[in-house]
């Protein structure tokens, strides 16, 4: 038991730092695999394929977006949009885990989570006329919340899947089309 408790203590003052390069090389698949050109984010992360990353839901980036990676402890890298509010707002003493991210070349099939925000001036059958428009592209909504201020604007977030930042635009402009829509913005944190 002492001789536990000895090493449990050794361990506890002499704990092994690792830097930045270790904790990617230890989520980077090993080197003689071939890599996956597929990819299953379609996420190079400086150089490197395969490396574990999870996509960040603060900001929702998608495929065209200019993204950066946070290197996390114990779960690979976190990808935010270069305009997200918590990459932003970093500190100086956490800004040295950034790490150059950039999305793969080659076309991505896959779909990416989206969030927006509708601010439009309420009016009966508003829901309806945007729901139509992600019902004519074929896009499934995932998430819907509407608040009405006293003022009587309505602010909608919505939350659904689209294949790349082109999609994306293009419905931004078709809903700023519908009646009493005032303005729409991307959620960044």
């Amino acid at each position: 038991q002492i001789v536990n408790k000895l090493l449990e203590s050794y361990e506890k003052e002499n704990r092994k730092q690792m830097t930045d390069e270790q904790v990617l090389e230890e989520n980077a698949e090993p080197k003689h695999k071939k890599p996956q050109r597929s990819g299953k984010n379609g996420i190079v992360v400086k150089g490197l394929e395969d490396v574990a990353v999870r996509f960040s839901k603060c900001c929702s980036p998608v495929p065209g977006d200019e993204i950066v990676g946070f290197v996390t402890r114990g779960r690979g890298v976190s990808i935010h949009r270069v305009d997200c509010v918590n990459i932003v707002n970093l500190p100086e003493s956490e800004r040295v885990r950034l790490i150059e991210a950039d999305w793969q070349e080659q076309e991505t099939d896959g779909q990416y989570v989206a969030e927006i925000r509708i601010y439009a001036t309420n009016r009966t059958g508003l829901l309806v006329d945007i729901s139509r428009i992600f019902t004519e592209r074929k896009i499934d909504l995932t998430s819907i919340n509407s608040r009405i201020s006293r003022q009587g604007l309505a602010t909608i977030a919505l939350e659904f899947a689209v294949s790349g930042r082109e999609e994306l635009s293009s419905l931004i402009e078709k809903l700023r089309q519908v009646e009493s829509v005032v303005d729409i913005d991307r959620t960044t944190g």
